[in-house]
């Protein structure tokens, strides 16, 4: 048994249920108050990963640039868990831990059977990437509505002669409200479509990211977003800025959904 893939199945799962968890609601029996704990599980396995790795290959496992993102993935992670504990960001679930599970995927350092499936279970697999694709651009196309209403709304407020917009268009503040809970459902659904996207993408092509153009712009979308997301929750960003990070990341789904790039 290869136990340096099993702990990274075991890493990878705990990421994932960690990210997952930090967009639940607070409280006090909140499953978001297990994100850390989560993390620092799949830390621990990833640690005793790399470690079974360097043995196995009887060598400091670094000499490659997959096991450099690995570590890279690897340290990320420890420096998070020390900055949660620390000044208690819970910002940081949202930043780091969608940002590793991205680069561990597209490293190139997991081998196809780190998650196997099975010929049977791709098409139901598939379906269910293409469903939280297309809920997750669905709940995107509310956010880059309310984004776009923000900005005609918040142009015709600072105008001369705002009356022509104003009684079409809902406040800046309902805008804005409308635009961040969007976007907290688009997020995490484009994150699971992406993980699942190079799931099949391993299965089928021997590699979980090719590097495709199309690949490559969704994953510039993703970023944007998480910087949005970021921004919001962690800085308190509000208002035109984010309202115009969201149109262009809602560009570049647009332009990866019509395959023009």
């Amino acid at each position: 048994m290869d136990w340096s893939l099993v702990l990274l199945r075991i890493a990878l799962a705990s990421y994932g249920l960690g990210f997952v968890a930090s967009f639940f609601p607070g409280g006090r029996f909140a499953f978001r108050r297990l994100a850390p704990w989560l993390t620092g599980a799949g830390w621990v396995a990833h640690t005793v990963s790399l470690i079974a790795l360097g043995i196995a290959l009887g060598r400091c496992p670094l000499a490659t640039l997959p096991e450099v993102l690995s570590t890279l993935a690897w340290s990320a992670v420890a420096v998070y868990l020390a900055a949660f504990w620390r000044w208690r960001l819970e910002v940081l679930h949202v930043l780091v831990l969608p940002l590793v599970l991205v680069v561990l995927f597209v490293s190139g350092r997991l081998p196809e059977d780190v998650i196997p499936v099975a010929e049977p279970l791709r098409p139901t697999l598939w379906r269910f990437h293409l469903t939280v694709i297309i809920f997750g651009v669905a709940a995107l196309f509310i956010t880059f509505a309310a984004s776009v209403a923000y900005v005609l709304l918040d142009r015709a407020l600072k105008s001369k002669s705002p009356r022509r917009f104003l009684p079409r268009l809902p406040s800046l503040e309902i805008c804005d409200s409308v635009g961040q809970v969007s976007l907290l459902w688009a997020f995490p659904l484009m994150t699971l479509g992406i993980i699942t996207g190079a799931i099949l993408s391993a299965s089928l092509n021997h590699t979980f990211w090719a590097w495709q153009p199309q690949e490559t712009l969704a994953v510039l979308a993703w970023a944007i977003l998480g910087v949005v997301v970021v921004a919001r929750r962690g800085w308190g960003w509000r208002g035109r800025k984010v309202a115009l990070l969201t149109i262009v990341a809602f560009g570049c789904v647009l332009l990866r959904m019509l395959g023009v790039y």
